[in-house]
């Protein structure tokens, strides 16, 4: 996904959030009486307090859910933080293959220098500020080994979580034929990409904001110089 995009989504989920705020007051029946109708393939809108479900469009149809794929990589990240297994000082060096796909400027991403070192908690917020997929593949092989073994991790945790129509192929949420053009494996068929449905997205948003709910004092920061002078 490029960043254009992914502002564009951004940008439609805070409009959601805002007009959530029109109905904070009411109840399911009443929100759907006021005509509210979203033009999307799937969609929810709950009350974050009690949960709530306000209105829903096609909620339970598994679709592809992009870049908010990354929620999921940031539990598993932050998880792993919790328990000790990872530092954020610690250090990854990044191969010929990812500082390479890290310049793909058809992606949104923060460049990595070939062999060079950077911490876990630059190459997180690069992802939870800039999308930034070959820091988000970074924290994947940091956490899980390697990016087929975090896709595990992945799809387990979605069953912990009581998730039910999901399924993950890859870390970032971009589509796998994206990622062939710098990998010679995916996982799963070539054309896959993540999938979710809307209810099960809510459940996994409302998880990673009630057990890391630090998450948010990254994810509202709208830019930040990376390390090594580049930009995110």
């Amino acid at each position: 996904m490029n960043r254009l995009f992914y502002r564009k989504l951004i940008a439609s989920s805070l409009a959601m959030i805002m007009f959530f705020s029109l109905f904070a007051g009411i109840n399911k029946a009443e929100a759907e009486t006021a005509g509210l109708d979203v033009n999307a393939s799937g969609a929810i809108l709950v009350d974050a307090d009690t949960g709530m479900i306000l209105y829903e469009k096609n909620s339970e149809t598994a679709l592809g859910i992009a870049s908010m794929t990354k929620m999921m990589t940031e539990y598993l990240l932050l998880e792993a933080v919790k328990e000790g297994k990872v530092k954020w000082n610690q250090e990854y060096v990044v191969s010929p293959e990812l500082s390479k796909m890290s310049h793909d400027n058809s992606l949104s991403n923060v460049f990595l220098r070939v062999e060079a070192k950077y911490k876990v908690e630059d190459l997180y917020a690069a992802m939870a500020i800039e999308s930034a997929n070959a820091a988000t593949i970074a924290i994947a092989e940091i956490v899980g080994g390697s990016e087929p073994k975090f896709v595990e991790m992945m799809n387990k945790k979605a069953a912990e979580l009581g998730l039910e129509k999901y399924k993950f192929v890859n870390s970032t949420g971009l589509n796998n034929r994206d990622l062939l053009k710098h990998f010679p494996e995916v996982v799963g068929d070539p054309d896959e990409e993540n999938i979710m449905s809307a209810k099960d997205v809510a459940i996994l948003a409302s998880r990673l904001l009630q057990d890391f709910p630090e998450v948010l004092e990254t994810s509202s920061i709208p830019g930040k110089d990376f390390c090594k002078g580049h930009r995110r």
